[in-house]
This record gives structure tokens, C-alpha cells and sequence, in this order.
């Protein structure tokens, strides 16, 4: 739904008041932007697909961090990004979508970000192949699929409520593994430093089995937030699965309806 005239207004002036407090906070703030990849190599891809992928980025300065502006090089490319003021500490993402349709053969093609960090012009790439079905270059055998893990996912977004700045949520993952091999967990990545992989929790589930993961959620800043993460697997067609979790982190005080060490669930 597009937004009317006043609430742009009320928007604009909201991130004003919040980039305008920390300033006063530290006279001498300033945003940066700390990207762990800028260049993005889809290789060969199936001509006529929308390959898409997501640059996660983090504030890693003391000032929040706005994103005014983000160009494609071309109408082929469609870029995303977050609207909202990344606090210190958090993570933003920006998401490039690259239509292949009747576009045969290489493509290097590059976002240009405007922001307030000290470098407001920054440039991302995505590069890559389009070609015909009949000669994609297949990543593994049939044999190899066939006897491969496989992750299944039935729910990937939890939403936890109110929650209290500085506790620690615990939040369970249940994941079935329905491939003929052991599905390995790898690892968590996730948009802010406020979700992790409880110690011991990465393991291996055997063939046609579920097991539990935990997570823990603990918010390092106030307001209404949705993080995202990525589960990584040894799955051999999808090796990582999005998560979201929404919740409103709000101040210690606040005893109304909080969720302090009630585990959520979500089902992989």
C-alpha cells in the first residue's frame, strides 16, 4: 500500500529525531556501513529465471545509519533495501534481482548505494551467465542427489511480542532431515548480533529424523524489529533456509505482557 503524503511526512520526521539524538548524544557520530561481501557471482544460471540474492550489511559506527538511495545499472536489475534506520549494532540488508529473461549470456551489472556513512556512495555487484536449459552445467550427479540430505521446512517465521531489552529468549527450531544421508547443521547467520545458535547446538541428524535446535534471542536495542537469519546445512539443493522473528523489544520496566523465558517454536 502506498503511503500518503502525511505518513511520508511523519516517517521522514521520526528518522530525523532519532539520527538528531544520538548526534547530540556524540557531537562527533557517524555512520558506517561494513559489508562482508560487495561483488556477488550467481555463475551459470538458466536463462529466463530472476536470480535474486540479499547483501546483509551492519552499522558498525555510532550514528544510525540511513539508506537514502539505491540504483541499478540497468532495468534488468531491481534492487530492495531497508527503509528504516539501522541503530548501531544492527544489520540492514540490500536485495538485487537480476531478470535473465531473453538476455542470453554474460551480465556484470552493479547497485550503487546512497547513504549518510562518511563513504555516502558505495557500489555492489552481481555477475554471472545465462544459459539455455540444455546446457546448464549440473552442480552434482543424480546419484549424488538422490542419497543426499534433505532439510524440510514447514514454518520459518516466529513472532515473540513483547520483549524485555537485555533478557534472552530461547526459541526451538524443530528440523527433519528427509534425504538418505546424515543432514549436518553448519552454522547461523543472522542480520543482527541479537540471535545465536545456543552452545553445542550444531549437530547431525540421521536420515528420516527430527531433531530440536535451540536459538537464543537477546535484544540489544529497543522498538519493533523483524530479523532475519540463514540455517546453513550440508543440503546439496538448498544449503541455507531464511528465518524471520518479529518482536518488540521494549525496556526492562515494562512488566505488561512480556515474553521473558517462554520458548517459542518454529517446525522445520
Amino acid at each position: 500500500m502506498k503511503m500518503s503524503h502525511h505518513q511520508s511526512f511523519v516517517k521522514y520526521l521520526a528518522i530525523v529525531v532519532v539520527t538528531a539524538f544520538y548526534s547530540a548524544v556524540n557531537a562527533n557520530a557517524q555512520a558506517l556501513i561494513d559489508f562482508p561481501e560487495t561483488t556477488y557471482d550467481f555463475g551459470e544460471i538458466e536463462e529466463g529465471m530472476v536470480a535474486e540474492h540479499e547483501f546483509v550489511f551492519t552499522n558498525s559506527g555510532d550514528q544510525p545509519l540511513i539508506i537514502m538511495a539505491v540504483k541499478a545499472s540497468c532495468g534488468c536489475t531491481t534492487p530492495s533495501w531497508t527503509k528504516e534506520p539501522i541503530l548501531p549494532g544492527e544489520s540492514g540488508h540490500i536485495r538485487a534481482s537480476y531478470n535473465s529473461k531473453n538476455r542470453p549470456g554474460g551480465f556484470h551489472k552493479s547497485i550503487t548505494i546512497n547513504s549518510n556513512t562518511t563513504q555516502p556512495k558505495q557500489v555492489l555487484y552481481i555477475k554471472g551467465t545465462a544459459v539455455k536449459k540444455s546446457q546448464l552445467t549440473p552442480l552434482f550427479s543424480a546419484e549424488e542427489l538422490e542419497d543426499a540430505p534433505k532439510a524440510e521446512i514447514d514454518q520459518s517465521h516466529t513472532q515473540l511480542g513483547k520483549v524485555q531489552l537485555g533478557s534472552s529468549i530461547p526459541i526451538k527450531l524443530s528440523v527433519r532431515n528427509g534425504g538418505k544421508s546424515p543432514l549436518e547443521i553448519r552454522g547461523i547467520h543472522a542480520s543482527c548480533r541479537c540471535l545465536s545458535l545456543m552452545p553445542g547446538q550444531i549437530q547431525e541428524i540421521a536420515p528420516n529424523s527430527t531433531s530440536e535446535l535451540e536459538l537464543v534471542f537477546t535484544p540489544r536495542n529497543q522498538g519493533e524489529f523483524t530479523y532475519g537469519a540463514h540455517i546453513f546445512s550440508n543440503d546439496l539443493v538448498q544449503p541455507k533456509y531464511q528465518i524471520y522473528l518479529t518482536a518488540t523489544v521494549i525496556p526492562e520496566q515494562d512488566k505488561s505482557s512480556v515474553v521473558k523465558e517462554a520458548p517459542s517454536k518454529i517446525s522445520f
